[in-house]
């Protein structure tokens, strides 16, 4: 006998990426700065693409071109004509995230305090009271009262929470401080003693006697104030914190026909306004007569630019019709999260959207990776922070379990869970409760038994 080796072909199934499916994909992940080099060369080597030379609207405000420098942090734009009314954030928008701010940096126990003072915010973003005023009120320690409202200076626009004018000022000036990283001692005296001098020049002699300085000084110092600082803490006009300002690539606000609603729109489709040359496709419907040589190549190279265009805008579209329906479907399942504030964020996996949408998970991961979104209240935040991992069902669980009045089975908790926005199977409840450390019904049964028959010996 004689071993051999030899080749034969076995017909098999397997799916494989096109080339044109791992062209979007790379495509698709493209962060904005990327795109819009991609664009660039794009147009410098394709005459046949254009740039539409009217400027689209802000989504916010109404300006053009977009985007406006109102989309930096939400401010409005000066001086710049309005094509509509601009959407504000509303009040109470502004207010459930102020307050999901301040409580996530205080103990749980401090959080009706905090509330409490959210609340007693006036127009200005001023308190009526002192600590210790605030604090006799409500029967608890001054301590508890300021740290409540340190918090919440640390999180609002620089002078919230001041009781008047110096001290709104003096507010300004502390985080101007830390921001810039210097000192204005000059500024912070005429403020705490001598604030009269700012508005009435007759008092800016005597200012300047007190503190040893030179009456420009102090006029320098009024400069300083009006141009730097404000009368009152802006609570509708604030930029985010720091790192907060990265440019975002969507818009969600307010529906205009459902308010109960929000609606998403995409800044790269009104900043890259892209278009077919029509003098090329002028040229395309109405040939001139029969050529050769030179002309035909001419043509034919004109065919190739034309067909080149169509394909670079048939993949910015795919690539802004995934984004968008990624965007609008997370907004829509994370409604309480924009209406309230971060507790409201319900469990969301990349998983869930891609099977949503009939897309696969990894076009889910790549449309959402480096997406900044400006949410209503004015702030930015990426848009991968709209997932939560299902760790909130795990507490939900726990707290159930805690308030039984009678021991419950796996499916009995797996359907109030399922009320409360968790549908998890039984099974997933089992194996979740043994994680966390909760016997099942049966030894919790006999545990509260033995209690009972303890309490009646």
């Amino acid at each position: 006998m004689a071993a051999g080796m030899e080749f034969a072909p076995t017909p098999a199934m397997a799916l494989h990426a096109s080339p044109a499916l791992v062209a979007f994909a790379a495509f698709l992940q493209l962060p904005s700065l990327d795109l819009d080099a991609r664009v660039a060369q794009e147009l410098a080597e394709n005459p046949a693409l254009e740039e539409d030379p009217d400027p689209a609207p802000c989504p916010l405000c109404g300006a053009a071109p977009a985007p406006c420098p109102c989309l930096t942090w939400g401010g409005p734009a000066p001086e710049r004509p309005r094509t509509g009314p601009a959407p504000e954030p509303r009040a109470e928008d502004r207010a459930a995230w102020l307050l999901a701010d301040v409580r996530a940096a205080l103990p749980a126990a401090d959080a009706p305090l905090a509330g409490y003072l959210v609340g007693s915010l006036g127009p200005r973003g001023r308190l009526d009271g002192t600590v210790e005023e605030i604090a006799a009120d409500l029967g608890v320690e001054p301590g508890r009262v300021r740290r409540v409202l340190d918090a919440l200076r640390a999180a609002a626009p620089p002078g919230t929470g001041a009781r008047d004018l110096r001290e709104c000022l003096l507010l300004q000036l502390d985080r101007w401080e830390e921001v810039h990283g210097t000192r204005e001692p000059l500024v912070r005296a005429v403020l705490a003693h001598h604030l009269d001098a700012l508005a009435d020049e007759e008092h800016s002699a005597g200012a300047a006697a007190a503190l040893g300085v030179p009456e420009d000084a102090i006029r320098r110092v009024g400069t300083f104030v009006r141009s730097e600082l404000r009368p009152s803490a802006a609570l509708d006009q604030a930029p985010p914190p720091a790192g907060a300002c990265t440019p975002p690539d969507l818009v969600i606000t307010r529906h205009p026909q459902d308010p109960d609603r929000y609606a998403v729109t995409l800044l790269e489709p009104l900043r890259l306004r892209l278009t077919v040359s029509p003098a090329y496709l002028a040229c395309l419907s109405d040939p001139p007569p029969p050529a050769h040589g030179d002309g035909r190549d001419g043509e034919r190279q004109a065919r190739l630019q034309v067909a080149r265009a169509r394909e670079f805008l048939s993949r910015l579209d795919r690539r802004w019709s995934t984004l968008h329906r990624v965007a609008e479907y997370v907004v829509d399942t994370q409604r309480p999260f924009l209406d309230q504030g971060p507790a409201q964020l319900r469990p969301l996996c990349r998983r869930e959207v891609a099977e949503a949408l009939g897309l696969h998970e990894s076009t889910v991961s790549r449309a959402v990776a480096g997406r900044v979104a400006l949410l209503p209240c004015r702030r930015t935040m990426p848009l991968a922070g709209f997932f939560a991992p299902a760790t909130g069902v795990r507490t939900v669980l726990r707290d159930l379990v805690e308030h039984e009045s009678l021991p419950l089975s796996d499916a009995e908790l797996a359907g109030l869970l399922a009320e409360r926005g968790f549908p998890v199977a039984r099974r997933t409840v089992a194996k979740y409760r043994t994680g966390l450390g909760i016997a099942p019904r049966a030894r919790r049964a006999a545990a509260v038994d033995a209690t009972a028959a303890r309490g009646a010996a």
